[in-house]
């Protein structure tokens, strides 16, 4: 997919401090009101990976900074699950590459998107995310997304890409650039399988914006450039100044403006 990821050897990631942040890109100040959001993931990004409770109860657990920024911009709420979804009824549902969720979770989410409702997702085919923890610890995020249901209920497969393993790349999406690793793409399916949904494929494939009745949502085959290890340093202490959360910030722009619109 030429023009949308570039791989890049380990020996030049460091140069992505010159590429992650470009004048053009909006500012998260420009945002507007605060929007309402329900965050569902698997990543380490609520209360760090080895987060416990008793750790949690005394204070000592240390968000991820992508989630400590997205609390001062929005009235973000993590959730376990989306069975009050219709009476919250939130601007925006991000899933960030989500643990397997229950048929009625997936059942709630397609009905309150088709009845307006807008939602951003995550969902990667191949996440390389470092972690400490031994394999089968519920706390690992996914290696692979779980949400092949939803996604054919829509008209799309999830697919790897076979010649992206782990090495580090530099991904453009909507003008924003930043550093990733397993990026996947969607293809589309029979289209008798997508009930009232129409999905455009943008940027290779890696990027799916669909209409599903009244509701919209935008897929994206990727969750590895939320990872904090592969922004520029000086992202990592001013999370504004990485082009993946600019690049999350647009989507969630973008699709708060639409809801607004139709209101």
């Amino acid at each position: 997919m030429p023009g949308f990821r570039q791989r890049l050897p380990l020996a030049l990631a460091a140069l992505l401090v010159l590429t992650q942040c470009t004048a053009s890109e909006s500012r998260p100040d420009q945002l507007h009101e605060k929007a309402s959001i329900q965050l569902m993931t698997s990543l380490p990004l609520v209360w760090g990976e080895s987060a416990s409770m008793e750790s949690i109860l005394a204070g000592q657990a240390e968000p991820a900074p992508i989630y400590r920024y997205w609390q001062q911009q929005y009235d973000m709420t993590a959730v376990d699950s989306l069975e009050h979804l219709a009476e919250e009824d939130p601007d925006l549902v991000i899933l960030a590459q989500p643990r397997a969720m229950d048929p009625a979770d997936l059942a709630d989410l397609d009905a309150w998107v088709r009845a307006g409702g807008r939602v951003i997702i995550l969902t990667d085919p191949d996440l390389v995310w470092p972690s400490a923890l031994p394999l089968g610890d519920l706390r690992r995020p996914l290696v692979s997304g779980l949400l092949s249901p939803l996604l054919g209920h829509w008209g799309l497969e999830l697919v790897a890409d076979t010649e992206n393993s782990v090495d580090i790349v530099l991904l453009r999406l909507g003008g924003h650039a930043f550093a990733t690793r397993g990026v996947g793409m969607f293809e589309p399916v029979h289209p008798d399988a997508a009930a009232g949904a129409r999905c455009d494929l943008n940027e290779g494939g890696v990027v799916a914006r669909c209409g599903i009745g009244q509701g919209r949502a935008v897929i994206v085959a990727d969750a590895d450039f939320l990872n904090v290890a592969l922004w520029p340093e000086k992202a990592r202490r001013s999370p504004q100044e990485s082009g993946a959360v600019r690049f999350v910030d647009s989507l969630v722009q973008a699709q708060n403006d639409r809801k607004d619109d139709q209101r």
